[in-house]
């Protein structure tokens, strides 16, 4: 019947141009039996597309910022002259391929890789040239182009922050590229950049015993990331507890802030912190050691628990503040997430145990610790929770809930709770902390004077906290505020900003919302184009993580290049000095670099990116990093 009703049995959207990649004088010939010769001949006469792609970029300066693989969206090839000549209607829908290489295939592999980056370039010989140097092969290029994921990286990115790094901002660069990195050899990295990790130790000390004090130094720093020295195979230090030990929290000042604070107070909040005190300093058995801080936005609840944090401190005493996000954490005074503190496995279930062994100095802190303070609990599984009680009563061989310790949960159940993946509704309400027998033991406080909102906002809290407790009906009409007169969010937010005199004060309260990833990207590329300055584009390296070359084949990179997945940043990368930057992954929790941070940039570089938080005036390093996905 389709055929009688003459229906299209195919349908072609896009024309495909078949781009030559061979190696010099290594084109494909075809010729018949006994003419190898005059086919040689003809074949070191006629062009191919990659060859003529030179002769263009010779001949033809707006070519020059054309790829390889994009110049027949633009040009059209002659076969008759072998000429690349120009499309008399651009924009039409042609796409270039390149034809996928084996791996095996070593010096085409990595020519095809330099081709797809590469634009402008006049010959094999220019192809081979980077930054000045001639290189042998096209994989020695690929190399000085820094697309091998090997360690050269990781060396250019430590020389390149010794010129303008401390010493101590050098170690955390150095726990951090072990910590995100895949390093191939740890002690290498060590033992090249010694002197500049050792500096100040150095000047402190001696040349002998400099490097044993940064050793311990990035000890410290690589707890973060599940590491030890041992297991990078670094020389391991043994210090006394004395040298080591640093005062996190002066407890004059402590007091000071502790005073500050608790004047600010208003009632509700007074109450709450008179209640956690209480149950922290009084040894009554009949005490309540467990407590919820219920809330709404805008109550003040960070602020209570900054007042607890300064109180407990200025007594002298340990206090560990987590979260469940690590963005959620840096709004706490050296806070933390709670998977990095109690070592929380992250594939959880009824029976998980916490990866935190006794007798260790971890173990410690979580017995000498007066109270727990957890932040946005409801997002947290409950699984978490459990696992978490557990480790507690182990550790303090106490059957008590949470070992007997003061713990205090905060968040509101009327905004997030735990996200289960293609989980129904009936798991994700099972999820949570409020339906299971362990909610029963917790004692609920409230705060519900908003402090946040001005007068004229209080209106809109109200409407916001009805919809969050289910008074607002099934049909929800926005107010007037949530119509912009104004459709375009770019110009409404930033067309009133001098962006070469801009301050990260000015930037700090404004940011564009969007529902995926491509959206946003359009956004942002749209917000550079309103500053000053040249823009600075770092490109991706993808590969599959296969050793099977058909893996390979399946999947070639300009397919990994135009995939958008979650949870990582575009394979091009366009950014400007004075431009925001968020944070995709926590890199260092207790320096509030967490993922979700928003920073501003101070400095691009070809291996560092430096920056500072948005929120305060510490400057921070991030170098190229390794990601992967699995779907």
């Amino acid at each position: 019947m389709w055929r009688l009703n003459e229906f299209n049995l195919s349908h072609k959207s896009h024309t495909v141009v078949r781009l030559a990649v061979h190696l010099p004088q290594q084109q494909p010939i075809v010729y018949q039996d006994g003419q190898e010769a005059q086919a040689i001949e003809r074949a070191a006469l006629r062009k191919t597309t990659l060859t003529s792609w030179f002769e263009l970029n010779k001949n033809d300066p707006s070519a020059h910022n054309i790829s390889y693989s994009d110049i027949p969206q633009y040009y059209v090839f002659d076969k008759s002259t072998t000429n690349w000549k120009k499309r008399q209607r651009v924009g039409q829908n042609v796409i270039g391929r390149l034809p996928v290489v084996s791996i095996l295939d070593t010096e085409r592999y990595y020519l095809r890789m330099l081709l797809l980056r590469k634009s402008g370039a006049i010959s094999f010989d220019d192809i081979l040239t980077v930054n000045g140097l001639r290189c042998i092969t096209f994989q020695q290029a690929c190399q000085e182009y820094g697309l091998f994921r090997r360690d050269q990286q990781w060396h250019d990115a430590l020389n390149e922050a010794a010129q303008f790094q401390s010493p101590r901002q050098l170690r955390m660069l150095f726990a951090i590229i072990c910590g995100i990195g895949e390093v191939e050899d740890v002690p290498d990295l060590w033992v090249q950049h010694q002197v500049s990790l050792c500096e100040d130790f150095v000047h402190h000390y001696s040349e002998q015993t400099g490097p044993h004090y940064a050793l311990a130094d990035i000890k410290e720093l690589l707890t973060s990331y599940n590491l030890s020295l041992q297991k990078l195979h670094l020389p391991t230090v043994d210090l006394p507890a004395s040298v080591l030990e640093r005062a996190n929290f002066d407890v004059v000042e402590e007091q000071a802030k502790a005073k500050s604070y608790t004047m600010q107070l208003n009632s509700e909040q007074r109450n709450v912190v008179k209640i956690l005190l209480s149950a922290v300093y009084n040894s009554a058995a009949d005490t309540p050691k467990c407590y919820f801080l219920d809330r709404a936005a805008g109550t003040g609840k960070t602020f209570v628990y900054s007042t607890l944090l300064h109180t407990i401190r200025g007594r002298g005493d340990d206090v560990i503040p987590v979260a469940s996000t690590g963005i959620a954490a840096t709004l706490l005074i050296g806070g933390r997430t709670a998977h990095s503190v109690f070592k929380i496995p992250i594939d959880l279930n009824a029976t998980s145990t916490c990866n935190l062994k006794p007798n260790t100095k971890e173990a410690d802190m979580l017995l000498k610790t007066k109270l727990i303070v957890w932040n946005e609990a409801p997002m947290t599984h409950v699984h978490a929770f459990l696992a978490v009680d557990r480790l507690l009563q182990d550790l303090t061989k106490c059957k008590e809930p949470f070992g007997g310790k003061v713990i205090l949960l905060g968040g509101d159940f009327r905004q997030v709770i735990p996200v289960i993946l293609r989980g129904s509704r009936t798991l994700t309400v099972a999820s949570s902390l409020k339906k299971h027998a362990l909610w029963l033991k917790f004692h609920k406080l409230y705060l519900t004077k908003n402090m946040r909102a001005l007068e004229s906002e209080r209106e809109f809290g109200a409407w916001l906290l009805n919809i969050g407790e289910k008074k607002s009906g099934s049909m929800i009409q926005l107010p007037l505020q949530c119509y912009p007169s104004i459709q375009d969010p770019i110009h409404q937010l930033y067309s009133d900003i001098d962006f070469s005199s801009v301050t990260p004060q000015e930037l700090k309260g404004r940011a564009i919302l969007t529902v995926n990833n491509e959206r946003s990207m359009e956004i942002n590329n749209k917000v550079l184009e309103f500053m000053p300055g040249n823009e600075t584009v770092y490109k991706a390296v993808h590969m599959v993580m296969s050793e099977d070359p058909q893996d390979q084949l399946t999947f070639p990179e300009e397919f990994l290049n135009s995939l958008i997945p979650t949870g990582l940043p575009p394979y091009e990368l366009k950014l400007k000095i004075g431009c925001i930057i968020m944070l995709l992954r926590t890199l260092a929790p207790s320096k509030g670099l967490c993922n979700g941070t928003r920073l501003v940039i101070t400095k691009l570089q070809q291996n560092i990116i430096q920056a500072k938080s948005i929120d305060s005036r510490d400057v921070s390093h991030s170098p190229n990093s390794f990601d992967s996905i699995s779907d």
